[in-house]
């Protein structure tokens, strides 16, 4: 017989305001311009003004620093006239002495590249795509033909169907003593050279070891992205712009909220006038409606406003020195939950601001969920964050011996020795955080 158990629950449920609220404080500043544009456009009570214009209280507004000359060189980024690969591929097509169909395939395999400058179909897919496309059936050969001539273009190595390839297409247009050597092993040999099998390749061609140290570093001139230097897909590039700006003075470090523009968002007077005036209903309703709406975002926008350099000046409270210096082993052991007691704050909260946000400092600019990390506690009895381990496992990797580069046995060892007594496992996670490959990969001759 099934027993019946009555359970209290006690449950926490948000409000869409709240919903939104919270993910306004996600949003980094480089989307926060899109969201207050997507808003102006819904509500039209809701109005965009420069700030210098305005003769409210700035402080009942929503405004920022102005960061000018970072927000123009965004904007000439992301709307000027930027050379793409494509672009450059099909000025090489012009004034090329090849028949019009020669040269209507070109254009399509070019314009089949991937953003890298590979063309990773299938030939026998190309062949039915371009069919379906232009109603013009081409052999295999004919596709092949003009495929090579695509692999003539600049920049070299563009057409590869894989890195391989690539490599291979750039050694062929190179005048190097180790061109001939350099092609075989990529060509017959490309697993071993890829993960540094340097007995294998040296034993089977006889070769010496000076000679594949010679192949290794001539194919290590390619470039294995031929598409690199071009902006192929503007809305992939990525570009950082900091929600926060330190400034060092003689009071401290002080925090200043960064934004691309001087405007502030205000609900419209017109609008707040003819809601009191007006006698029809469906009008004052909607008005209402929209006015209501209209003050919450602009109060969400303050709150969050407040919000943000709150966390800000206490991640800075706890992290002065680091920021005065500059110096790794400045940096404290900071959780999220150091912030949220500072703050008073839930921890939910604080790690929606620090996400995906970014600080400009006297030394570069740098994610904000960078400076938490766990503590560690040294024989001596000292606390100092696990990045100073980090940095110290950095050192040992950069002084080793590239021929004989050290396990992660023997990292846990040497710092073992700098009192760091922590696992082989927690080494490997360390230098995988750090994307520092394996002992075998960082392999040199």
């Amino acid at each position: 017989m099934q027993k019946q158990h009555q359970i209290l629950k006690q449950k926490f449920k948000l409000s869409p305001q709240q919903i939104q609220f919270l993910g306004l404080l996600a949003i980094p500043l480089v989307d926060l311009e899109k969201r207050i544009e997507e808003e102006l456009e819904e509500n039209p009570t809701l109005e965009e003004s420069d700030a210098t214009d305005s003769t409210d209280n700035k402080e009942e507004n929503f405004h920022y620093k102005n960061k000018d000359s970072k927000q123009d060189f965004i904007v000439d980024n992301l709307t000027g006239n930027i050379n793409s690969l494509s672009n450059f591929l099909h000025k090489q097509v012009i004034g090329i002495n090849n028949s019009d169909k020669e040269v209507e395939l070109l254009e399509y395999l070019i314009d089949s590249l991937d953003d890298n400058g590979f063309l990773t179909q299938r030939k026998d897919a190309i062949i039915d795509d371009y069919f379906i496309a232009n109603d013009i059936l081409i052999s295999e050969q004919e596709l092949n033909s003009t495929l090579n001539i695509l692999k003539t273009f600049d920049p070299s190595g563009v057409g590869a169907k894989d890195l391989q390839e690539c490599l291979i297409i750039q050694l062929e247009r190179k005048d190097n003593i180790y061109k001939s050597i350099s092609i075989e092993i990529l060509r017959d040999y490309y697993h071993e050279f890829s993960n540094k099998n340097f007995e294998k390749i040296i034993k089977e061609l006889k070769i010496s070891e000076k000679e594949l140290a010679g192949v290794y570093k001539e194919i290590e001139t390619l470039n294995p992205i031929p598409g690199s230097s071009f902006s192929i897909n503007k809305e992939n590039t990525e570009y950082v712009v900091p929600d926060f700006s330190l400034k060092n003075g003689e009071d401290g470090v002080s925090v200043v909220l960064n934004n691309p523009n001087k405007k502030i968002v205000a609900v419209n007077k017109y609008y707040e006038k003819l809601l009191k005036e007006t006698s029809d209903t469906e009008t004052k309703d909607f008005l209402q409606t929209k006015i209501e709406k209209a003050k919450w975002f602009v109060d969400a926008l303050k709150k969050r406003n407040k919000t943000l350099k709150d966390v800000m000046e206490a991640i800075v409270k706890i992290q002065k020195n680091y920021f005065i210096s500059g110096k790794e082993y400045d940096i404290k052991p900071m959780k999220l939950a150091d912030i949220a007691e500072i703050i008073k704050m839930d921890i939910s909260t604080i790690s929606r601001v620090t996400n995906s946000k970014y600080v400009e400092t006297n030394f570069g600019s740098f994610l904000l969920k960078d400076f938490f990390s766990e503590a560690y506690k040294k024989d001596n009895g000292e606390i100092i964050s696990t990045k100073e381990i980090k940095k110290t496992l950095i050192d040992i990797i950069e002084g080793e011996d590239k021929t004989k580069p050290y396990t992660d046995e023997v990292i846990c060892e040497l710092l073992g020795k700098e009192d760091y007594h922590i696992a082989r496992r927690t080494v490997a996670k360390y230098r995988e955080e750090l994307k520092i490959p394996i002992s075998k990969f960082r392999r040199k001759l």
